[in-house]
């Protein structure tokens, strides 16, 4: 009986340690769309980013994790710039139409692959615990490229890279601005959630040894991934921008981080325009424009030259 009892006890581990790896592999691994040179001139066309010419080509190098991106000159600048940060399981190509009001004001931009996407190096994603060091050195770079100061130097991302965002303020501080679009709030609560959408609530018995595994795979901390502790205390004006209608990522998750915000820095706008997870932008065009002059205005009113007037 003994005997029978250890193989079941054996067995049942056996099987929770590999459910737990499967888990652990979706979390650390997705599918990324190629960047290519002739993928990036069809969506500048359909984007519509007028007047914009061949990009500059650049790597920065974090840890032995090369991570690639492509910088665009403003044929008629005002003085700002933007890095634009994609969402998971595309590339640098999905962060163009966030770009695209920046670059129509004259702004610069510089729009990257984050590591384990695209041209960048293969690497686990690490919902930002890495790859918040990967945005600084691009930040960095924008920098060093423009010769303009942080004040007229912004972030903007979605999804993904929307926390990534959010997280990169807990390296510095002194951005212009972060606009984060469908951010999640803890990489914890999007797994869990995720987990129930795709799979179950039967799923919830697994995560902790899934999120013990990613820790021991990537060498990372999971319980250090979230935003809504990187905002707690930041001056650098940030925007939330969230669908109320987004089932990926539930709007709740933006309104999570903003409750531990600095409220006389941040603003939460949740669109009811129908639009599904980051896809404000798409659905209303002009709005979405319209909030982000509003919020610059509002809390960022010396980005650019127009600040300078």
């Amino acid at each position: 009986m003994r005997k029978i009892v250890a193989i079941a006890v054996t067995l049942l581990l056996l099987g929770y340690a590999g459910i737990s790896w499967y888990f652990s592999g979706l979390i650390l691994f997705a599918g990324s769309e190629p960047y290519t040179a002739a993928a990036a001139t069809a969506e500048v066309a359909e984007v519509g980013l007028a007047g914009i010419g061949e990009p500059e080509l650049l790597t920065v190098v974090n840890d032995g994790v090369t991570v690639a991106g492509s910088y665009y000159e403003n044929p008629a600048p005002a003085g700002c710039a933007v890095l634009a940060l994609h969402g998971r399981g595309g590339n640098r190509l999905g962060s163009f139409w966030f770009a695209k009001p920046f670059w129509e004001q004259g702004c610069h931009f510089l729009a990257f692959d984050s590591r384990g996407f695209g041209s960048s190096d293969p690497a686990d994603q690490t919902y930002g615990f890495y790859e918040k060091e990967d945005a600084v050195l691009m930040y960095q770079w924008l920098l060093d490229r423009t010769g303009l100061p942080p004040e007229d130097v912004g972030l903007i991302g979605v999804s993904y890279g929307a926390a990534v965002s959010l997280q990169a303020l807990s390296l510095r501080d002194d951005m212009a601005f972060v606009v984060a679009d469908s951010p999640y709030q803890s990489l914890t609560q999007i797994v869990t959630d995720q987990g129930d959408i795709q799979f179950g609530s039967w799923t919830r018995m697994f995560l902790p040894g899934a999120f013990w595994l990613t820790e021991q795979r990537a060498d990372m901390n999971v319980a250090a991934v979230a935003p809504l502790e990187t905002v707690r205390g930041a001056q650098t004006p940030i925007l939330l921008i969230h669908a109320r209608e987004d089932a990926y990522t539930l709007a709740s998750h933006s309104e999570a981080i903003y409750a531990n915000s600095n409220p006389a820095t941040t603003e939460l706008v949740i669109t009811d325009w129908g639009a599904a997870h980051g896809r404000s932008v798409l659905v209303d065009y002009e709005g979405y424009t319209t909030l982000l002059a509003d919020f610059i205005q509002a809390k960022a009113p010396d980005f650019g030259a127009q600040g300078k007037e």
